[in-house]
């Protein structure tokens, strides 16, 4: 026992010795500080750097301490917290600037390509942004903005210059940060072996940038050379610079605008290993901007956010969603990652297609990296039927978070503690660094390496003061929030060596990355934000291939009878409108964004037996900045009608035709004007609304599109369209903008009435087609100091988009000012508990959407939701019998008026905007005997 006691009491004390060395092992590596590794040797690389504000600034102000006037001066550090860089919302302008575009080789030897730094003055600066590389790796294409540059000027507070100050606002002070106001930009083309450079000309007011390689020799870019704006979201006054998708040969010849769809904003397009062109697409239409409120019921989300990545054949054929379009920002979705606005692309070598995702506006474009796995061809993710959360509707599968240590929302970067006690030396600063930072600007490098950008520091221009009780300190007054000069006292009031906000160029050690400290630096200097860089090897050294899939133009890959060589028209199709995903996940009710915006466009509830055509919608883009005084609508822009046309296919012998997999046969192919933007609206037999597109779409000259079901954008479809009644050669396909417009109006036994109306679109504008409606049958009740219910449906006089006007009461009046307080229902929503949220506009009307309005119901005399007065309490209910002489045109054309989003707030509805679309091509495949010119136009 003795002897065992001994052994016991020796490996005890064995233990305790080792113990101990081990925890002061563990305790020596958990208080270690890291030193960031550097890479010396690597393949050449192109970047950008942006002249960071590294100087100090002397704020002296007069101010007001314990009673007494002094003047006091504080020396602010930090100060490039105020440093822009290019994102979706700086994209034009007012970034930092002077730039220079610069080439690293292997070894670290740099060369400037284009310098703007040294060359740039007060009056005359440039920016050289955007590059990409050709795949063999000799040419790089870039952009550089001009424009002048100023200094950022901030309100500043009096706290900030000195904590016990009497709060005061001092009025505006001009900083020592530079930003570029731009007139435009243009094209550049660097060939590495002979550093020689073309250039492309630069004209005022247009911006070219943005530029990816399509091929060795030509490239797509974004430009606002077609000179439209963005559509003007409800409720916002606002119609910017709008960008689409060009191609060009590098010596500037055969131009091509390659994204008619684009009614808003393109930017900074990438080539697929696949051969389809991805980019970041502003998705603004209609309901999309509700999806959530920021606190504000009926408003809109965070506009600049809804930035999602798409993808298009280099034409502009095939444009379709890979990331975004239905998840939103403010949950994460099931791979620790929330979207708001996906930007700037890239893909490895494993073929994953990295961008990344952060809140617009004050973080330098800095905040996740996501990498996602794209699915299958038509299907973009996740769908309603298996998603448990609204984050994940649609969400590709196979999706990456590189690092938790980052975050997108509109603060600033997590503290280092948040991640344990392991500190980051950075050799630019003397303290290790307290903030985690930010990522942006993915970029592959071979062997299925990531380089990205870190921004050090809190980088972001809303200030949080959280850090102070983790470093043991007590935060100063003026540390969170965002002005006043919150943000530099911030980092000033930290007493540390270290940035507001630095931006380099790193590695990825590891997929996801666990901590910023095994990031390794590729270039990373005090006095320049390194962004935007790519490796300048060719593609095979990434991709393993010399180049991505080639896709052949749209119309030289289809043959059709109805696509004759030079036509102005595509085909669309489909192969079922019954095999849907047009529901939304939590179902159909009186108010809730998520329905309708978010994802699930059905108006009502209803029964595959109730749709039974569709109508197809032009959309045409806005001209003008000043767009919200020429139009006021829910759409946000000019909407026509081009057709309807009924689906229910029948056989000869009058019996319904039955698809493959044992269903109604609902396929349809329709021949429509190309280079159109449009959106398409699944409609019961008198033409109204059951389901709606949102995401404009566009048809390429001889292009043949079709799918599989109706947004069936989870799994492949039930049905192949080649299998249908529509592809069958004896089905007569509709055609749409050839002079008539052809309308449902009705089902008459198994047969679905249809009429025409003379023209290439139908416009319905509130003046001219629902005023006179109003004036015949409704004006002589709803008139008059006490009109019927409570609503006068004569205050049609004048400018209509103002308020108690007629228009305004049936399409704005969101909060119940117009209606009789007998009439107004509590929502429990808005300052007031008045107000209405989306999808319902006001107590009349629900957003493109005829049967659930309450206007309509009244037209017609009946409810027709497919509910009961008695079905619900939260909802308006349609109450007692009103009977109208109202004919079933005239309800046809009310119907179709709130279904297009009521069009009449403006006084130039009925402009037409949409350019003829006009396509020539050779008779002949491989040499020119004749050339053909085809062109349709709407207006």
């Amino acid at each position: 026992m003795q002897m065992q006691a001994g052994r016991y009491n020796h490996f005890k004390n064995r233990y305790s010795l080792f113990n101990g060395i081990f925890k002061y092992l563990f305790l020596f590596l958990l208080f270690a500080v890291l030193e960031l590794p550097q890479v010396y040797a690597q393949e050449a690389i192109v970047y950008s750097r942006c002249e960071r504000t590294s100087d100090s600034f002397d704020l002296t102000a007069n101010v007001t301490i314990n009673g007494q006037s002094q003047t006091v001066t504080r020396t602010m550090t930090g100060l490039d917290i105020y440093d822009v860089l290019p994102d979706v919302t700086n994209f034009f302008s007012n970034f930092s600037a002077p730039c220079d575009l610069v080439y690293r080789d292997p070894n670290g030897v740099e060369t400037v390509i284009f310098d703007c730094s040294t060359t740039s003055t007060q009056s005359n600066a440039c920016a050289a942004l955007d590059a990409a590389v050709s795949f063999d790796g000799n040419t790089i294409a870039f952009s550089v903005f001009r424009g002048s540059l100023t200094n950022y000027r901030e309100q500043i507070h009096s706290q900030v210059v000195h904590p016990d100050a009497e709060p005061k606002n001092l009025g505006y002070y001009d900083l020592p940060n530079k930003r570029l106001v731009t007139t435009g930009a243009h094209l550049h083309f660097y060939t590495v072996s002979t550093k020689q450079i073309k250039v492309m000309p630069f004209n005022t007011g247009v911006y070219d940038s943005g530029p990816a390689f399509i091929s060795n020799q030509r490239i797509a870019f974004t430009s606002t050379r077609d000179d439209h704006t963005s559509t003007v979201v409800w409720g916002t006054t606002e119609s910017r610079k709008g960008t689409r998708i060009w191609t060009v040969d590098i010596d500037g010849k055969n131009p091509d605008l390659a994204s008619h769809h684009s009614l808003s904003q393109e930017q900074h397009p990438f080539m697929l290993r696949n051969g389809r062109l991805a980019y970041s697409s502003w998705q603004i239409f209609g309901g999309l901007p509700f999806r959530y409120t920021n606190n504000s019921a009926g408003s809109h989300t965070t506009i600049d956010n809804l930035f999602h990545i798409y993808a298009q054949d280099p034409d502009g054929a095939k444009n379709f969603p890979i990331y975004g379009q239905h998840s939103g920002d403010h949950t994460k979705s099931y791979f620790g990652a929330d979207h708001k606005a996906a930007h700037f692309i890239t893909q490895t070598s494993d073929e994953r297609i990295w961008f990344a995702d952060y809140y617009r506006g004050n973080n330098n474009a800095l905040g996740l990296l996501v990498g996602v796995m794209q699915e299958p061809e038509g299907q973009e993710g996740i769908g309603p039927h298996e998603a448990t959360s609204h984050a994940d509707l649609y969400v590709p599968r196979d999706a990456i978070n590189f690092a938790a240590w980052s975050h997108s929302d509109d603060m600033p970067s997590y503290t280092m503690g948040r991640f344990g006690t392991r500190q980051v030396n950075h050799p630019n600063y003397a303290d290790p660094l307290p903030y985690a930072g930010k990522l942006g600007h993915p970029a592959a490098l071979p062997n299925n390496g990531l380089m990205m950008a870190w921004g050090k520091g809190a980088c972001s221009t809303v200030a949080y003061n959280s850090i102070y009780a983790e470093l043991g300190k007590t935060a100063p007054p003026l540390t969170s929030g965002s002005g006043s000069g919150v943000a530099m006292n911030l980092v000033t009031s930290l007493k540390m060596d270290t940035p507001g906000c630095d931006v380099g160029l790193y590695r990825a050690t590891q997929i996801p990355s666990q901590h910023p400290g095994d990031l390794e630096m590729v270039v990373d200097s005090k006095d320049w934000h390194e962004i935007m860089g790519r490796a300048v090897v060719p593609y095979a050294n990434i991709h393993g291939v010399d180049h991505p899939d080639i896709i052949e133009r749209a119309d030289v890959r289809t043959s059709h009878p109805s696509l004759e060589t030079g036509t102005p028209f595509g085909l669309l199709g489909a192969a079922s409108i019954i095999d849907r995903e047009t529901h939304p996940m939590d179902g159909i009710h009186f108010a809730g964004e998520h329905q309708f915006n978010l994802q699930g466009t059905d108006t009502i509830d209803y029964t595959d037996d109730d749709l039974c055509g569709v109508r197809i919608l032009g959309n045409m883009p806005n001209r003008n900045r000043n767009t919200v005084y020429e139009i006021a609508n829910i759409a946000g822009e000019r909407v026509t009608i081009l057709g309807e046309f009924p689906v229910l296919n029948r056989q000869a012998d009058g019996s319904r035709a039955i698809d493959a997999s044992g269903h109604p046969d609902t396929s349809f192919l329709v021949r429509m004007p190309a280079n159109t933007p449009y959106l398409m609206q699944g409609i019961d037999c008198d033409g109204r609304t059951l389901n709606t597109d949102q995401t404009w779409q566009s048809l390429r000259p001889g292009e043949q599109k079709t799918c599989n079901g109706c947004h069936v954008h989870s799994r492949p479809g039930r049905t192949q369209f080649e299998t249908t009644f529509a592809a069958k050669s004896g089905y007569t396909i509709p055609r749409l903008g050839e002079g008539t417009v052809p309308l449902l109006a009705g089902k008459s036994g198994n047969t679905v009435q249809t009429r025409t109306l003379p023209g290439y679109g139908m416009r319905i504008e509130f003046t001219r087609d629902i005023k006179p409606i109003f004036d015949q049958h409704c004006a002589s009740c709803h008139s008059g100091s006490s009109p019927a219910g409570g609503l006068a449906l004569n205050n049609t006089g004048g400018a209509n988009n103002k308020p108690n006007t007629t228009w305004w009461c049936l399409v704005a009046d969101k909060d119940q000012s117009c209606v009789a307080p007998a009439n107004q229902i509590a929502t429990g929503a808005g300052f007031t508990g008045m107000s209405f949220r989306r999808p319902q506009l006001t107590r009349y009307l629900r957003a493109f959407n005829s049967r659930g309005s309450l206007l309509y119901w009244k037209a017609a005399n009946q409810r027709t939701d497919n509910r009961t007065d008695g079905q619900f309490s939260d909802d308006i209910d349609f109450g007692a019998n009103h009977p109208t002489s109202i004919s079933a045109n005239e309800l046809a054309i009310l119907s179709r008026w709130i279904d297009i989003g009521a069009p009449g707030g403006g006084a130039t509805e009925l402009y037409d905007t949409q350019k003829p679309t006009l396509h020539l091509a050779s008779a002949d495949s491989g040499s020119v005997s004749q050339l053909r010119v085809g062109t349709v136009d709407l207006g």
